[in-house]
């Protein structure tokens, strides 16, 4: 072959070479839309509801596409429960179960594939699946609805229904339900294919995913009541959860000292109720080594951090090392306050108390904005005041320089709070004047030798609106006060609190504009908050009722017909 032949032939080549690369960049990019679809169920064997199923049945569910098989561990729920006796066969979009134990005689089994089980690009179910079938004639046919209600993410939360007659204090941190199920995104639930009888049920946020209610750190909802199936009666809605982590350890004390010879304070690892705080019995200070005690004349929560007690004593003496024991002291969750943990050594100070108090906060603040008209003027000091220094020298002014009446609160001995006996006038400037050279702390030293001035301007009237219906409830034997809260849905927007002696008429006055949801509680034990119940020693959560729509508010419009039904 010539040269020429040969460099005519490699330059063909070459040319096929690049347009086959030009041709190759031209293709339309790989990929599309990413995928956002939920996978579905598209066939499952046996039959759902099929009876008389073969005791050595394999089960296979097929899926529209493929799945992520891992997910799989934290989304599969098989009642009644064999344990280990299982496997578990993936082959394509096909999952297939089988039983290395026959199935029982006569028995109803329940799989559930629930929400936390994915596709391959990560779509959850859309809603927990439930297969039924019986290995007898008939299938049970019980059935449970509900909802858990949750400031965050709703699916994938646990439901777990123990039946009582097998176990009639079921212990959620001992084993999983004898039925099981998942929320789905807007945390509604369904268990299906419960036999007649007793059944407790529990939420279970599972943190990490390992099927163990762990306490202290997986949030669990306790139920209102426990739940009877009948014949007459074979499905029950309405069932309700709130979630809450379980606080079951008691609070520590971890710091005391003692800034002068008369204040100790001391430093707790959680917050306290303010209930047991004020008894100076529940503290004991013993010089060490020593059988005298030093008094304790006075005890209260610091009103702005609620882990801090002070402690006004007899004076100390310097240098001198004391021990502080606190007894009696509850947290939030009412748990006693640890006994290895509730005593501390300080050193004694000989520093007489002649630092002036000071005024850490005022609510509202001062140059403060469309100020609530009911509001009240709030003053929190560093320390105990003389209650009886403060009114002589405290004038509330509105813009025409009159003096607004009312009443003086002391909630703490270093908090004050002025109510106004009426309303304050609508767009209006007020101004608080304190002669702080007056107002003075128990050991007699005045705040400054100035005036203290605060100006702010309540908000328009003619912007607010109401909310009014009737709260309803079924239950005649119900009993305690209902709590209600509007509760703006914008992001950091307002809250308004009612309460009410008993089912009847009600009404939010005074409201800003916008859109609110509206949720209450029956007040079982009278403690003014809402108790989630406890799981062991089982204790029954509060009834809740949640308020199906969003309520508009709109100025000088008054926003009525809402009512309130709590389930039964």
């Amino acid at each position: 072959m010539s040269q020429l032949l040969k460099n005519k032939n490699f330059g063909i080549f070459a040319i096929l070479i690049m347009t086959t690369v030009h041709c190759a960049r031209q293709m339309a990019p790989s990929g599309g839309p990413e995928d956002k679809t939920p996978p579905a169920i598209i066939s499952v064997i046996p039959e759902p509801n099929a009876t008389h199923v073969p005791r050595d049945q394999i089960v296979e569910f097929e899926f529209s596409e493929g799945m992520n098989r891992k997910s799989l561990d934290r989304a599969l729920f098989i009642t009644p429960n064999p344990g280990d006796r299982v496997k578990i066969k993936w082959k394509g979009r096909r999952l297939r179960i089988q039983f290395l134990d026959s199935l029982l005689t006569n028995r109803t089994y329940v799989i559930t594939l629930g929400t936390g089980l994915k596709d391959a690009h990560g779509n959850s179910l859309s809603q927990s699946y439930t297969l039924a079938f019986s290995t007898g004639a008939e299938i049970s046919q019980g059935k449970i609805r509900g909802r858990v209600y949750t400031r965050r993410r709703s699916q994938g939360i646990l439901i777990w229904a123990y039946i009582l007659e097998k176990d009639p204090n079921p212990n959620p941190s001992k084993r999983e339900g004898d039925y099981i199920t998942q929320t789905d995104a807007r945390g509604n639930f369904t268990l299906s294919n419960l036999s007649e009888g007793w059944y407790r049920i529990f939420a279970i946020h599972d943190r990490d995913n390992n099927r163990f209610y762990e306490i202290s750190t997986d949030a669990i909802g306790v139920p209102t009541r426990d739940i009877h199936l009948t014949s007459d009666r074979l499905s029950v809605d309405q069932v309700q959860f709130k979630l809450s982590i379980q606080d079951t350890v008691g609070p520590a004390l971890v710091s005391a000292s003692a800034p002068d010879a008369h204040h100790v304070i001391l430093k707790f690892d959680e917050r306290l109720d303010p209930a047991t705080i004020g008894h100076v019995k529940n503290y004991s200070i013993y010089p060490k080594n020593g059988t005298d005690t030093l008094e304790v004349k006075l005890a209260y929560l610091n009103p702005l951090d609620s882990v801090e007690v002070h402690l006004v004593t007899e004076k100390q003496t310097g240098g001198q090392p004391y021990e502080v024991l606190a007894r009696n002291l509850l947290d939030l969750s009412q748990n006693l306050i640890d006994p290895n943990y509730n005593h501390l050594e300080f050193i004694g100070s000989a520093l007489p108390d002649t630092i002036r108090p000071r005024l850490l906060r005022t609510s509202p603040e001062d140059s403060a904005k469309s100020v609530f008209l009911d509001a009240s003027i709030d003053f929190y000091f560093n320390e105990a005041m003389d209650s009886t220094t403060f009114a002589p020298n405290f004038r509330l002014l509105d813009s025409n320089q009159v003096v607004i009446k009312g009443q003086l609160h002391w909630p703490a001995p270093s908090l004050v709070k002025f109510v106004p006996v009426k309303p304050l006038a609508s767009l209006m400037n007020f101004t608080v004047v304190l002669n702080l050279q007056g107002i003075k702390d128990i050991f007699g030293n005045s705040v400054a030798d100035s005036t203290f001035k605060l100006v702010f301007t309540t908000l328009d009237q003619d912007t607010l609106g109401s909310i009014s219906g009737h709260v309803l409830d079924p239950d005649s034997s119900a009993k305690g006060a209902i709590y209600l809260t509007a509760r703006q849905t914008r992001t950091n927007g307002v809250s308004y609190q009612i309460r009410l002696d008993q089912p009847g008429p009600y009404e939010f006055i005074n409201v800003l504009p916008g859109n609110y949801s509206i949720e209450g509680f029956r007040d079982r034990d009278g403690n003014g908050k809402y108790s989630y119940g406890r799981p062991i020693p089982f204790e029954p959560a509060e009834r809740f009722v949640v308020y199906s729509d969003s309520v508009k508010v709109r100025a000088r419009w008054p926003n009525e017909g809402n009512d309130i039904i709590f389930p039964k």
